[in-house]
Formats: C-alpha cells, structure tokens, sequence
C-alpha cells in the first residue's frame, strides 16, 4: 500500500486485530458445541498401529524388488547383446531410445545404471562375465 499513511496503517491494523478476535470466539463457539454433542475433539482418534516400523523388513522388501527389476532389466540387456548392441554406453543409449524405464522409473538411462543392474543380476548379459572357454 504506497499510499498509505500512519493512519491507515492503525486503522488497518485495528481491524485485522477486530478480525482475528472473532475468529477467535467462533472457533471456541464451534468446539463447544462439538463437545456437547459428545464428539471427541483433538489428540488421538483410535488409529495405533500394532507394531512401530521395522526397518530390516523395508530394507528386505526394498532389496528383493531391486533383484527382480536387475534380473528383468539384465534379460533385455541380453537381446539387446544378441541384437550386436555392445558396451554399456551403447545399451544404455538404445534403452532410453526405446523407453525402458530404469529400476527407479527414471527415464534416462547412464551406462553406470546398466554396470549396476548387471553387477546386481549376477552378470546375466555382461559379457565379460562370461567364462570363456
């Protein structure tokens, strides 16, 4: 408010008080009521879960569900490979071309993503993994 003086400022001021303490009083008006009509107001609603969180069990789920997109993700590195797509630079260029998310969903694959997913899936379509014989 550039046009404003010290007046107005009070004036304003005032009426923003005037305005809170109203509030104020409808708000302890409603809570009232609500208790008179038997309502349970503020603190705990019954919701108490049986067992706080278990850290090792996340962990467990999180870690099986990282296997299961490495082993998936190392198949398809695997056509990939038989398709004569070689390096993990070049893999992780075609699957980004082609959309295949990455473990996290991402879109965006690097070749540090596809070393990880194939470190991850035992080796399965890197080859230097492959015993030679």
């Amino acid at each position: 408010m550039p046009g404003a003086d010290d007046l107005m400022m009070r004036i304003y001021a005032a009426m923003a008080q005037k305005e809170r303490e109203l509030i104020s009083e409808r708000t302890r008006a409603a809570l009232a009521a609500a208790k008179a009509r038997g309502s349970s107001l503020g603190g705990d609603r019954g919701y108490r879960p049986a067992a706080g969180p278990d850290a090792a069990t996340a962990a467990q789920a999180r870690r099986q569900a990282a296997e299961q997109a490495a082993h998936r993700l190392a198949l398809e590195v695997e056509r990939l490979r038989a398709e004569g797509v070689s390096g993990r630079a070049a893999v992780a260029r075609v699957l980004t071309e082609r959309g295949v998310p990455t473990p996290r969903g991402g879109s965006a694959w690097t070749h540090t993503t596809v070393a990880r997913v194939l470190a991850r899936s035992g080796g399965i379509g890197d080859p230097a993994s492959r015993v030679r014989a």
